[in-house]
């Protein structure tokens, strides 16, 4: 999907406050991902604006890594973005740079975000509803010299308190993309728990999901879980044992 529609649907407002009306943009970004490389340092954005008015965005870059809490964004002089303020007239367009400014990793894959923010506007005189801002973050990849392909290695752990988790480890040097994963406790049957969602692991670092059960599965008995799904490399299928943290 080269290109994404970014925008905050009227209706789930209206739905969440029946009396209030909403004032957000709508604007498309293609691509949705950034490739760089020491032979390739350069990249670009384009963002369209799809309203009949203009929108004024914000463009900065942020070192982006992954640790048990979750996705981790921190600022950084890495990755030059220009411009990082700039307005796009109804139904115009910009397109907005991006460029390395140090070395390439010779061993892993580096990674960050181009987070574009909208620039709330102000209302017009007797609006009485919500101002919403929008915000997208892109990923931004950086490969390595001599990479490796991702190695994901599976586990699963019940914390004391009861709480089951399945973790993936990316052992290679780029990132790998989980599109689809699938859970069946065991005891349990052939039940399977899907986990929604798309989520990057990036090289070196890992992502975990934590488990739910319901009324028909108790997870204090659960022994062993099979897990299966997809990954931007291809399918997988394995089983694990619960271990405690």
């Amino acid at each position: 999907m080269r290109n994404l529609l970014v925008g905050i649907l009227a209706s789930m407002a209206a739905c969440a406050l029946p009396s209030a009306q909403s004032l957000a943009g709508t604007f498309s970004i293609s691509p949705v991902r950034v490739d760089l490389a020491a032979q390739s340092s350069t990249g670009v954005v384009t963002i369209r604006n799809q309203e009949d008015l203009p929108v004024v965005v914000q463009a900065e870059t942020r070192l982006w890594q992954q640790t048990v809490a979750g996705d981790q964004l921190a600022p950084t002089r890495d990755v030059l973005v220009t411009p990082a303020v700039f307005t796009i007239p109804p139904q115009g367009s910009q397109v907005v740079r991006v460029a390395l400014r140090r070395e390439v990793d010779p061993r892993a894959e580096l990674s960050y975000r181009l987070i574009l923010t909208e620039v709330p506007q102000q209302a017009a005189p007797g609006f009485s509803g919500l101002n919403m801002a929008l915000q997208m973050s892109l990923p931004i990849f950086v490969a390595a010299h001599a990479p490796t392909a991702p190695q994901v290695h599976w586990s699963a752990t019940r914390s004391p308190d009861g709480a089951v988790s399945v973790t993936a480890l990316n052992a290679g040097s780029e990132h790998t993309r989980v599109l689809d994963l699938m859970i069946s406790p065991q005891p349990g049957g052939d039940q399977w728990l899907h986990q929604p969602g798309a989520y990057y692991v990036l090289p070196g670092q890992s992502r975990s999901w934590a488990i739910e059960s319901d009324k028909n599965n108790d997870r204090a008995q659960w022994r062993q879980l099979r897990v299966k799904g997809s990954t931007e490399d291809g399918d997988f299928a394995t089983e694990l044992s619960l271990t405690p943290e």
